[in-house]
């Protein structure tokens, strides 16, 4: 790889050192003397803890519910929030062990995995052919990320910057020791593609809102999503084969569970706007078999069609809870 190729920066920066970075520096802590708590005891605090960030998380539990009513409208409202607070248990039995890919062992790690459809992957491994998994923004991702690279497959992928540049470094220099080449999302797409050609598999994360610009509207539990139409692109110009893989915490079970499923075949048609819509419909079926797993929070529907420049579908509601006032779902 060049020694200009744009990935994010790992190297320590003096300027962490000063006061404002000490609660962030506070939390890493917590988080990496989490990793030596006994599983179960870890997972009966996340327990205890969800109900009071449902109630105290107005803003995110709103974005949560309008998302659940626009998915599940054949849901009551009751089972709606039933599924967003299980979200948030998951969300937070995944926060807590965060810090064990940082100072506890890969035996120990691979001991808390169970994967199903490996097969999917070794075989496109033994025909000499990187992969670009499409993976749904669920709460355990980075443990799949890990997974990937500890079974010897090389990754890379693109991140949004976090607001706080102390977690950005956290996050990428742990992903990067782990073996996963991390690019910001204004290196574009160019260097991603070098990346596969050279070998490399690539995390490909399809549900984001990134606004109308670049985006087709390709329709998402039944309502048309601002969706980017690049894996048949990236499919098309590297030759990788697209597989889809949802990462999930097993609250039964303690632990991760990485479901892959097969290769998408015949892909891309040559038909943009169709191989998206697969690409949602198959994000969708995911999400339906394991809705507590994902991070319903995020503004997957921002973006309205026909309502380009206005303000996206969450803003009032924000705006009210900001006052004060109910958001009138």
């Amino acid at each position: 790889m060049s020694s200009h190729d744009p990935v994010f920066a790992t190297s320590f920066e003096v300027k962490f050192l000063r006061p404002r970075y000490w609660l962030s520096w506070f939390a890493l802590s917590i988080l990496l003397l989490m990793a030596w708590v006994p599983v179960r005891l870890r997972d009966r605090l996340a327990d205890l803890l969800a109900p009071v960030v449902f109630r105290i998380s107005k803003k995110q539990v709103y974005i949560a519910r309008t998302n659940l009513a626009l998915c599940f409208p054949e849901k009551s409202e009751s089972e709606r929030d039933a599924l967003a607070l299980a979200s948030i248990r998951v969300g937070l039995k995944s926060l807590l062990g965060f810090g064990e890919f940082s100072v506890r062992s890969a035996n120990y790690l691979m001991g808390r995995m169970q994967v199903c459809g490996w097969e999917y992957v070794e075989a496109e491994r033994l025909a000499g052919r990187p992969v670009i998994l499409v993976v749904p923004h669920t709460w355990p991702v980075d443990a799949a990320g890990y997974f990937f690279t500890q079974r010897g497959v090389p990754m890379c992928t693109m991140m949004k910057q976090a607001r706080n540049p102390l977690f950005d470094w956290y996050l990428n220099r742990a992903r990067a020791r782990n073996g996963c080449r991390v690019y910001e999302r204004s290196a574009g797409i160019k260097a991603v593609i070098r990346t596969i050609k050279s070998g490399y598999s690539f995390f490909y994360l399809p549900d984001q809102d990134h606004g109308a610009e670049k985006s087709i509207f390709a329709p998402f539990f039944g309502h048309p999503k601002a969706t980017l139409p690049a894996l048949p692109r990236l499919v098309q110009l590297t030759g990788a084969k697209a597989i889809p893989l949802l990462a999930c915490y097993d609250e039964a079970q303690h632990c991760y569970r990485l479901e892959i499923g097969a290769p998408f075949d015949n892909y891309p048609t040559g038909e943009l706007c169709a191989d998206t819509c697969r690409m949602n419909q198959t994000v969708q079926q995911q999400l339906t078999r394991n809705p507590t797993q994902y991070m319903w929070f995020l503004k997957i529907f921002d973006t309205q069609e026909g309502l380009q420049g206005e303000d996206g579908r969450y803003e009032a509601g924000i705006k009210r809870i900001r006052k004060g006032l109910p958001p009138n779902l």
